[in-house]
């Protein structure tokens, strides 16, 4: 049966690039009432102007006991400080869910002072966009992109059931559930270690013109250097394990290809390019 989202109300906290763009796609999908939580008052009256709201406020008190989804869209101290401080005014039977790169943290933090009247299912959806210079996002960037849910044994499968139906509502491709562990270990990966890269290949170069000599690649590797720096340092910290494994993984690739290359060992060159491209084609998409 599907959702009914037509008599919920959901709280987004966090009117940022995300949380915009989640409130946008609960109002198209009929929620009672879509609140929103932010610190700064002129971007909720501007939400509220546009339609993009019905109510703001900036403080938990108002609003945090009223709704049946709470969707957290903060950095990760943020969302940790929030669901810690907000635990006891959240409505009975509440599913909260959360949007924060890592895991494991936000499991261990928040698993302990759960209420068992509430239901935490921790989730990370990859979408977003790069600087831009709109306050708000529409819910499109959501369309045909992968969710990651990270569930907890304790989790309804009532509650399960609303949020990847909710999720799939708003446009999203594939669903997939995994452990904070296993999580942690493949952003460090697939999202990370690419935004590390970036910023290292603008950092490595004082010429401001260098793009006139690029025939896109240049482009297409560094367009996510323009990251929330401190969105991305907090995260980067976070999972520092992970993630300083992986950074080492890609040092002993780029120190062969520097040792080859210096020693003019075209064949090996080759034979490693072939290697990697029959791993990437086994990928996939």
């Amino acid at each position: 049966m599907e959702a009914d989202f037509t008599n919920k109300r959901v709280l987004i906290v966090g009117l940022g690039l995300m949380g915009s763009a989640f409130a946008a796609g609960c109002k198209k999908l009929g929620f009672e009432r879509v609140w929103a939580l932010d610190r700064d008052q002129k971007v909720l009256d501007l939400a509220r102007k546009e339609g993009l709201i019905d109510e703001g406020v900036n403080r938990p008190e108002d609003l945090a006991g009223e709704a049946d989804l709470v969707v957290v869209c903060l950095y990760l101290h943020d969302a940790l400080a929030f669901l810690k401080d907000s635990m006891p005014l959240f409505k009975e039977g509440a599913i909260l869910t959360d949007i924060v790169g890592v895991k494991e943290k936000m499991v261990e933090e928040i698993r302990p002072i759960l209420r068992p009247d509430v239901d935490y299912i921790p989730g990370h959806p990859m979408a977003g966009r790069e600087k831009s210079g709109a306050l708000f996002t529409s819910s499109d960037i959501f369309r045909g992109k992968n969710y990651i849910l990270t569930p907890m044994p304790e989790n309804r499968k009532e509650n399960m059931d609303f949020l990847i139906q909710w999720i799939e509502a708003l446009g999203f491709g594939r669903i997939l559930e995994t452990d904070p562990a296993i999580h942690d270990g493949k952003i460090a990966f697939t999202s990370q270690l690419c935004h590390v890269i970036a910023a290292s290949m603008v950092d490595m170069t004082e010429d401001a013109e260098v793009t006139h000599f690029e025939g896109g690649s240049f482009q297409d590797m560094t367009r996510i250097a323009m990251i929330n720096s401190a969105m991305w340092a907090e995260l980067f910290v976070a999972n520092k394990k992970e993630l300083t494994a992986v950074l080492d993984r890609f040092i002993g690739s780029l120190t062969f290809f520097k040792n080859a290359i210096d020693k003019e060992e075209v064949e090996t060159i080759v034979e490693r390019f072939d290697i990697i491209g029959r791993k990437r084609e086994a990928m996939g998409k």
